[in-house]
């Protein structure tokens, strides 16, 4: 559990001094690469969903709004919600509209709405 709560830590800090910049986390090895992440700036407004789709539930945290910011890990596909069926998963949420609030809610976000799905073309991987 020490473990756990230094790595959610140490990520947090990592993600918070990254976030005023908008910078994608990324590695240098092409092994790595699989498990890079992306800091994503919401362009429209997204929910955080227990699934991959409208009857999963969001998860309890407040809506992303426009400016926002959230931690993609990887994408996947779901309900089309009329902009395409990809999704990401996310694990850290920033809300700039909120005074900074930063919560480590783990759930998917329809990617139309975060990044008009542009980090599924190439800058995280598919789940």
């Amino acid at each position: 559990m020490r473990g756990k709560l230094r790595r959610r830590g140490a990520m947090a800090a990592l993600v918070a001094a990254l976030s005023a910049g908008g910078m994608v986390l990324s590695t240098v090895s092409a092994s790595a690469a699989a498990s890079a992440s992306a800091l994503l700036r919401v362009e429209v407004g997204a929910a955080v969903f227990n699934g991959r789709n409208l009857a999963s539930g969001t998860v309890g945290v407040p809506d992303l709004w426009a400016g926002d910011v959230l931690l993609a890990t990887c994408w996947s596909t779901g309900e089309n919600l009329g902009g395409g069926n990809r999704w990401y998963l996310t694990v850290y949420e920033r809300y700039n509209h909120l005074n900074g609030l930063e919560l480590t809610v783990t759930g998917w976000t329809y990617a139309p709405f975060v990044d008009n799905s542009a980090a599924s073309n190439g800058t995280i991987t598919r789940c």
